[in-house]
């Protein structure tokens, strides 16, 4: 059965990096589906970069560095001006990166403020009752946690996100208080019921059996509410 544009924009939307071959095939049915997925890998490497705490300087290096070899294995002999060349893209590269770091979140405040101002109300406004049950168990599923259908049956959208500690799911889940951002961080610890505030955002943090979560709304939201919709809710794959 073929995908409509639609279709694979909600696919895209959960997994922008989707590379298993039924995404690849409705890749390929048409510009439409082309430009949909190049804006929705677009999108996902600014979030990624955004939030990237290890700059890439090895494969940096290597990128510049890398010098084709011949046939018989010898390095293909380059004149001195390379050399200077390369040196002096190593020595920029290395500062930039470096600043790009610096300015990089490393606690969970700044995380949570860059994560939610970069794409927080975007995800709320592709919210959407009735969101596939079978792509929230397979986000989850691919962190190797599954959710309980108490709060599945709430969730109108998630995808994949970055976090400080590597992949985790970013969900919105529709609650008495309207609609409210969950971010679930499997490698991330936090201190159990801590508000962190930014802008007029406010962030209610959940230790979790692994990894913890944090639910985010605004000032006037009580998302502490579904404290226990959530604990009780992500648990480990059995």
């Amino acid at each position: 059965m073929s995908m409509n544009v639609s279709e694979f924009k909600r696919l895209l939307g959960a997994d922008p990096l989707n590379r298993d071959p039924g995404t690849l095939h409705a890749r390929d049915s048409g510009p439409e589906f082309e430009r949909a997925a190049v804006e929705a890998e677009n999108f996902e490497r600014r979030l990624r970069s955004a939030l990237a705490v290890n700059a890439p300087v090895d494969s940096f290096l290597e990128g510049i560095l890398d010098i084709p070899g011949s046939a018989t294995g010898h390095v293909a002999a380059r004149p001195r001006w390379f050399a200077i060349a390369a040196s002096v893209l190593i020595m920029l590269g290395i500062a930039g990166l470096s600043w790009r770091q610096a300015q990089l979140p490393k606690t969970i405040e700044k995380y949570l403020a860059v994560h939610y101002r970069f794409d927080g109300q975007d995800l709320i406004d592709r919210a959407q009752p009735g969101f596939d049950a079978k792509t929230i168990s397979r986000i989850m599923a691919g962190l190797e946690m599954t959710i309980g259908v108490q709060l599945s049956n709430h969730v109108q959208f998630i995808k994949f996100c970055p976090t400080l500690d590597g992949r985790g799911a970013h969900m919105v889940v529709q609650t008495d208080q309207g609609l409210i951002t969950v971010i679930y961080m499997p490698g991330t610890t936090v201190k159990d019921r801590r508000v962190i505030e930014f802008g007029n955002m406010q962030a209610y943090l959940v230790a979790l059996e692994v990894g913890s979560a944090a639910i985010i709304g605004r000032q006037d939201q009580a998302v502490s509410a579904i404290d226990e919709l959530v604990r009780n809710s992500i648990n480990r794959s059995t």
